[in-house]
């Protein structure tokens, strides 16, 4: 990033961090921030830093057999058949492309895939298309191909996601590092302008990766490789396969999750690196009832995962304290929520109540200030992030950590499959 640009970020930030602790100040009738903005302050700085001191993976990727896996369910025929068509455009050889549709009731798009591949033998010669008479879930459906496949290196792709013609190049780069185990690429939305929610969607996914996760990885410890778009080394697979698909919590199979917890694999072995340069796009909920479920999904597995991480206090102290981080962030806000409730509302004028929700506008374009260097307009919609997150996605998390056990996730249908 030029640094004009980071120039203009650190001054921006700056002055929201400003303008929230005055507010804070004012609200509270105190001149200390308290214990929640103290770590909040502390937390966006050290994730905004560390992203500031991220750099790419660069060099020529070494030689690999690389293996593309793309698990389909009931998925759009054409994103499907764009996603196969990205994957055979990349710069990078592919030694086979697996297409395994996990027992789809619609059959249309695996039905045009064969014909695809059929047609296009040419460029298709490396292309194996499976369909399993039964529903089984994506970890099956990707278990499949690992088992038939010898590649050194497997490439995991969603069925909705079209990646870049230099994807796959890229992120290889980061395995020039022989430590690094697992590697993920930059997520936006592909159809951000469908509407508010998807507009909303692209700038959580833009914080997610061009922050979040760079600075995780700067650590080589990102905590989620995410499905879209990563690469594992086949030490991370096969040995744990078995695990992978059998995987259970208090008792009950696991299907949902699968990247965090391939990740989880990887960090057992060695770093997990994002790389900023590999790029995709990828369908996202448009519907708000299919976001919730896609969240209440993800909410659960992270929950799941992270008392996995949380474990490796002592082996890898690293993850466990970005992960304790997100899970104290979660606890003290719903704390400070009730406090806000219960204690502070009954003393709340019009004038209070507008330093309150300025304060959330102010969080949210703080977590999202990056974005402004790339997306003006829509970095001033971080405010209604703020408000879904508040108001509608925490009371959802807290929902998931309520019903974790209820393997019940709902179901995927188009742009929510598998996520």
């Amino acid at each position: 990033m030029p640094i004009f640009k980071k120039t203009l970020i650190v001054l921006s930030f700056i002055f929201l961090i400003s303008i929230l602790i005055y507010l804070n100040m004012y609200l509270f009738g105190t001149s200390t921030v308290g214990i929640y903005g103290v770590i909040l302050i502390t937390y966006l700085v050290i994730k905004l830093g560390l992203s500031f001191l991220y750099e790419p993976f660069k060099g020529k990727p070494h030689d690999y057999k690389v293996a593309a896996v793309i698990p389909s369910y009931n998925e759009d025929a054409e994103s499907l058949l764009e996603t196969l068509k990205s994957v055979l455009a990349q710069t990078y050889p592919l030694s086979e492309i697996y297409i395994v549709d996990d027992g789809s009731s619609n059959t249309d798009a695996i039905q045009l895939i064969e014909e695809y591949v059929n047609r296009e033998v040419d460029i298709c010669r490396n292309v194996i298309v499976h369909r399993s008479l039964v529903n089984k879930g994506k970890r099956h459906a990707q278990a499949w191909a690992f088992e038939r496949s010898d590649a050194d290196v497997f490439l995991t792709v969603d069925s909705d996601t079209y990646i870049y013609p230099n994807a796959l190049e890229e992120l290889l780069k980061s395995f020039n590092d022989e430590t690094v185990y697992a590697a993920t690429g930059h997520l936006n939305a592909r159809n951000r302008q469908t509407n508010l929610l998807t507009r909303l969607t692209d700038i959580r996914y833009d914080n997610a990766f061009g922050v979040e996760r760079a600075a995780q990885s700067l650590t080589g410890n990102i905590l989620v490789c995410s499905g879209p778009l990563s690469i594992y080394r086949r030490e991370v697979i096969i040995p744990n396969l078995e695990r992978y698909k059998n995987q259970t919590f208090l008792g009950l199979p696991v299907s949902i999750g699968d990247d965090r917890c391939l990740t989880n694999y990887a960090i057992d072995l060695g770093r997990t690196v994002y790389q900023s340069t590999a790029r995709c796009d990828t369908d996202v909920p448009f519907q708000l009832k299919s976001y919730l479920k896609q969240q209440n999904r993800w909410n659960k597995s992270f929950f799941r995962e992270s008392i996995i991480s949380v474990k490796k206090i002592l082996s890898n102290p690293i993850v466990a304290l970005w992960t304790i981080f997100e899970v104290v962030m979660f606890m003290m806000l719903i704390v400070a929520i009730g406090n806000l409730l219960f204690n502070q509302a009954i003393q709340l004028d019009l004038i209070k109540l507008f330093a309150f929700l300025s304060i959330i506008f102010i969080v949210a374009l703080c977590r999202n200030v990056h974005y402004m260097v790339k997306h003006p307009a829509s970095f001033l919609l971080s405010p209604l992030y703020g408000i879904l997150h508040l108001f509608v996605l925490q009371p959802l998390k807290l929902y998931s950590l309520c019903t974790i056990k209820n393997t019940e996730w709902g179901t995927r249908k188009k742009v929510t499959i598998f996520k």
